[in-house]
């Protein structure tokens, strides 16, 4: 399996604080089925200033940490980006911390404050587009406006954004709204991803196989394994599968 959401890197943001905390985190992603994980450390003006220049060093010191420990998982970077104009120069910039590829377009991770969608965020959405910049947009389902109507992000749906859930928003390590908004976003057929959205080895766990379960008694066998598998292989492929992987 391969997540495409996990905060891996050691002092970088609210994930481990240490290189011992993430090899810890490393080793039970190996040891629960993950075989690759793009890592997205937050960039959140004015709280987590990361970029790409800032997240490399880091990154770098942990893949060879996990190389010599040798521990079965291969990993990659990209970033948690908050909804900011930041994005804009990002684009212009050439900096954009891209997590992969999608029908022929850039993809993003795109986070909005958990208490709501903020205005202007289809117009973002419409100028990304217009550059080739698709958005994949991290956990809607624990967005507190998601959660009072869920229609309000059937807007960005319609832009053609794609939707991750967080692994352990089906598993219960969230309230029971959260559960029951991914669960009705999945029977839309709106979910792309799921992915742990990792922190830690306790309450944020790099795990997906006991969410895809979940998944499948929804969506079925085949495309509970394409939110884990198939697709973000396909996604991820440039971070692991030519010589543009890091």
């Amino acid at each position: 399996m391969i997540d495409l959401h996990c905060h891996l890197l050691p002092g970088i943001d609210d994930g481990p604080k240490s290189i011992e905390e993430s090899l810890a985190m490393a080793r039970h992603a190996a040891n629960a089925g993950i075989s690759n994980i793009v890592t997205t450390p937050h960039i959140t003006p004015g709280r987590y200033d990361n970029s790409l220049a800032t997240i490399k060093p880091v990154f770098d010191n942990l893949k060879a940490a996990i190389k010599e420990q040798e521990i079965p998982l291969e990993i990659s970077f990209a970033a948690e980006i908050r909804f900011d104009p930041i994005i804009i120069d990002m684009v212009n910039d050439d900096v954009l911390p891209v997590l992969g590829e999608y029908e022929g377009e850039r993809l993003i991770l795109l986070e909005f404050p958990h208490s709501h969608i903020p205005p202007g965020s289809e117009d973002l959405i419409k100028w990304l587009a217009d550059r080739g910049v698709r958005v994949l947009i991290a956990h809607p389902e624990r967005n507190q406006s998601v959660l009072t109507n869920i229609e309000k992000i059937t807007p960005l749906v319609k832009l053609g954004c794609l939707l991750q859930i967080t692994a352990g928003t089906l598993t219960g390590v969230f309230k029971d709204a959260p559960r029951k908004c991914a669960v009705e976003l999945l029977k839309r057929d709106w979910v792309s991803i799921i992915a742990s959205d990792a922190h830690n080895i306790y309450a944020r766990c790099p795990e997906l196989e006991p969410a895809r379960q979940e998944a499948a008694k929804i969506v079925g066998e085949e495309k509970a394994s394409d939110m884990v598998i198939s697709r973000p292989a396909s996604i991820a492929k440039m971070h692991f599968d030519s010589s543009q992987a890091r």
